[in-house]
C-alpha cells in the first residue's frame, strides 16, 4: 500500500480570514507539489483510491486542487473527511490507523505539518526539517509504503519533501 501525504500549502491569516482557504500563492505550491508528485511516479504508479482530509478548509482544499492536478492517477472523486486530522490532534497512530483500516492500494491524505509526528519511527528527518512534531515547511509531499498486516516500523518512507524557497528539498536524513 501506498500512502500519499501533502501538507496543506500556503494558507489565508486565521485574524483576518476565519475560512482559512489557501492564497494563490498557496495554489501555485500545490500545483509544484503535483508537478513534483507525477515526476517521482511512473507508469506503473497506483492510482489514487481513496482521498482523506482533515476537515478544516485549507487542507481540503489542497486535497481538491492536488487530486484534480494528478487526475491521471486518481480514480475518485470523494474526499473523506477525518476530524482526527485536525491541526494539533496528531498524536502519530493517525495514518497507521488509516491504513489498517482504508485497505486500498494507494491513498492519499491531506492534513496540517504535525503530520510529521506520523512518520515511521525508523525514518529520521534533518533537524531543520521539524519542530516539536511539526514540519516547519509548507508544503510537505511525503509518501510512505506499508504492508498491510505488517507493524509501522516496518513502513518505509518513499520520499519526503518539502518546498522551501521555491525549491523541493529532500527532508530525510542520508
Amino acid at each position: 500500500m501506498l500512502i500519499t501525504c501533502i501538507t496543506h500549502a500556503d494558507a489565508r491569516e486565521k485574524k483576518k480570514y476565519p475560512f482559512r482557504g489557501l492564497t494563490e500563492q498557496g495554489w501555485q505550491e500545490v500545483n509544484s507539489a503535483a508537478e513534483q508528485f507525477r515526476e517521482l511516479m511512473d507508469e506503473e504508479t497506483l492510482v489514487i483510491e481513496t482521498i482523506v482530509s482533515s476537515p478544516k478548509a485549507r487542507c481540503v482544499e489542497t486535497a481538491i486542487l492536488f487530486a484534480k492536478a494528478v487526475s491521471e492517477f486518481t480514480a475518485t472523486s470523494e474526499i473523506q473527511l477525518d476530524a482526527n486530522l485536525k491541526a494539533g490532534s496528531i498524536r502519530g497512530k493517525e495514518l497507521f490507523n488509516l491504513a489498517k483500516d482504508i485497505q486500498v492500494q494507494h491513498l492519499l491524505v491531506s492534513g496540517h505539518a504535525d503530520l510529521a509526528r506520523t512518520l515511521p519511527p525508523q525514518n529520521k528527518l534533518i533537524s531543520e526539517a521539524v519542530k516539536d512534531g511539526w514540519f516547519t515547511t509548507r508544503p510537505v509531499l511525503f509518501q510512505i509504503e506499508y504492508g498491510a498486516g505488517n507493524s509501522w516500523d516496518k513502513a518505509r518512507v518513499v520520499y519526503c519533501l518539502g518546498l522551501v524557497n521555491g525549491e523541493w528539498l529532500n527532508l530525510l536524513q542520508p
